[in-house]
């Protein structure tokens, strides 16, 4: 295949997979660039392509001027969706609506779909073999179908960065907390034994010195037992648009 693996995490769920192959219907995935994620039997059969997977819809479908326009204004925004209707894959395309008593060729749709998370395109296109007599009802919807799948399996993906970043985080946390408490413990204790010598005692701006270390130190165990303590994954706002982690936030400890 063609595809890259965040194309392919889009339309790798199973039951869409299967829903595909029974279609009545060709049904296409391809990224911006045209290339086929994946398709189905009939997909091929209608486009006469053996290895359909393994091709590009750009140039399978080169002759079909009103295919490329269509491809371009899908790309660019313009429309979501196009359709076109064609006899063959030799004959020229009409985009214009085929007569209620048409019973032969074929009716193309293309539908573009955005992956946020990804920043990539998916292009969806569903081919009506008209001599059938089979409607888009049914593809319409699959179409849906793939969307809420896709929607819900994006939400699972973020859920799942969020899980990691989570335990990479209180795992971090915790070892810089561990490696910060007994240094921070030791001056502490040192303080305290020299705070308690009277020459020290004498001399008030030594003692005022080691109040301001004293504090600082204290202020620094309160740090480590928010880091001890982190549930959430919590960030703010730094300098230079970075993140970091909002300990206060994202600790049990308000």
């Amino acid at each position: 295949m063609n595809s890259s693996s965040s194309d392919n995490e889009l339309l790798n769920d199973a039951n869409s997979r299967i829903a595909m192959e029974c279609g009545p219907y060709g049904i296409v995935a391809c990224n911006s660039q045209g290339e086929v994620i994946v398709a189905n039997k009939s997909a091929a059969r209608i486009l006469n392509e053996a290895f359909l997977e393994n091709g590009n819809m750009l140039k399978i479908m080169a002759a079909e001027d009103d295919f490329k326009k269509g491809w371009e204004e899908l790309l660019s925004g313009t429309e979501n969706q196009f359709s076109i209707f064609f006899q063959s894959r030799d004959s020229k395309p009409d985009r214009t609506p085929a007569p209620s008593n048409q019973d032969t060729g074929f009716r193309l749709r293309a539908t573009r779909f955005e992956n946020r998370s990804e920043r990539s395109r998916i292009v969806l296109i569903f081919i009506e073999d008209l001599s059938r007599g089979k409607g888009l009802a049914e593809a319409d919807l699959l179409k849906n179908l793939v969307y809420e799948q896709s929607r819900e399996l994006e939400k699972i993906n973020k859920q799942l960065i969020l899980t990691e970043k989570r335990a990479a985080m209180i795992e971090t946390a915790g070892a810089v907390a561990h490696e910060l408490r007994q240094p921070m413990t030791a001056i502490i204790a040192n303080i305290e034994l020299l705070s308690h010598n009277h020459e020290i005692g004498e001399m008030p701006q030594i003692e005022q010195r080691f109040q301001t270390i004293r504090k600082q130190c204290l202020r620094m165990a309160e740090t480590i037992k928010q880091m001890e303590s982190l549930m959430e994954y919590r960030t703010r706002d730094y300098v230079n648009g970075r993140l970091i982690i909002d300990l206060e936030e994202s600790s049990q400890k308000k």
